[in-house]
């Protein structure tokens, strides 16, 4: 072979080792780089419906024992239903067996809103006013709003009412007299003073829960436009 000849064949046997050389370090970087980053996944749906409220129940130590049979107490601690997603006005009814007075009775629930008449505002009263008479039934309204997602078959509830106890004279004398001369002895009664020992107590109560379906009339019904009477 000339000389020239094998020159050629030797730059040509360079040029492809040199591409082949370039070509396994092209194939190499890609084979070296990194796996492709995984698509994001969606995140998951929040549900835009709020929280069921939580107002604290009193220790089980502040509570007055169901087997109590003195002074103001709810007739019955198994109280009316309320309806889920709708407001609930339920009616507390209460005795006493001894006169009371500046009666104010406040509810915290568990798993519910809680409102009064909007004539008492931040607590409920009786009816027609704030004081009983002994061995008298009246009772006091409470609005319950219970979430209508919520899956709860039972409200508990802590009913507080706090009042004044009087010697038994004064207020159960114009009790006899309300009954007797009609809206003059109700204005009577009503300006007695209220003089004696301040009681607070507090009682737990449930409330079954129905569903929306099932709401009774009276159950939504203002308790402005029920009629209560002050004897049983």
């Amino acid at each position: 072979m000339s000389a020239p000849a094998q020159a050629r064949r030797t730059l040509l046997g360079r040029a492809v080792l040199v591409a082949v050389g370039a070509g396994a370090v092209v194939l190499g970087a890609q084979s070296m780089e990194p796996a492709p980053t995984p698509a994001p996944r969606a995140a998951a749906a929040v549900s835009s419906a709020p929280a069921a409220p939580v107002t604290p129940l009193a220790a089980e130590s502040d509570l007055v024992d169901a087997s109590v049979s003195t002074g103001l107490r709810p007739v019955t601690r198994a109280l009316g239903a309320v309806v889920a997603g709708q407001q609930s006005w339920v009616r507390i009814p209460w005795t006493t067996d001894a006169p009371v007075c500046s009666v104010a009775v406040t509810v915290t629930a568990d798993g519910a809103d809680v409102g009064y008449p909007v004539n008492t505002g931040g607590y409920s009263s009786f009816y027609r006013q704030d004081r009983l008479a002994a061995s008298v039934h009246d009772y006091t309204a409470v609005r319950f709003l219970v979430p209508a997602f919520s899956a709860a078959k039972v409200v508990t509830a802590d009913v507080t009412a706090s009042y004044t106890t009087t010697s038994g004279t004064s207020t159960a004398s114009t009790a006899g007299a309300a009954g007797a001369t009609g809206k003059a002895g109700t204005d009577a009664r009503a300006s007695t003073p209220c003089v004696g020992t301040s009681v607070t107590r507090t009682y737990r109560v449930t409330l079954p829960v129905q569903p929306p379906s099932a709401a009774p009339a009276a159950a939504l019904a203002d308790p402005a436009a029920a009629t209560s009477s002050s004897a049983d």
